[in-house]
């Protein structure tokens, strides 16, 4: 298990960690959406939102803990989102 110093290194490390998920279910997405097809159930645009809503809370996450950041007095500058 991994110890940070303080809560700010383990906020950064979280939101590092979001945007490297955010990145891969991004690639993940591009990689099955032509794969699913088209039905009169409307399947694909199911599969579609789950990954949507998946990047969009790991993205609030990520907004939370820069606020908190921000809070302990720190800036968030080198917070860069990568995906």
């Amino acid at each position: 298990m991994t110890s940070y110093a303080n809560e700010e290194d383990f906020l950064r490390d979280q939101i590092q960690s979001n945007n490297l998920a955010i990145k891969f279910i991004k690639r993940e997405l591009n990689r099955v959406r032509p794969e699913i097809q088209d039905d009169y159930i409307d399947t694909k645009s199911k599969v579609i939102n789950v990954y949507a809503k998946g990047v969009e809370a790991l993205e609030e996450d990520s907004e939370q803990k820069r606020e908190r950041i921000k809070f302990l007095g720190h800036d968030d500058e080198g917070l860069i989102d990568e995906y």
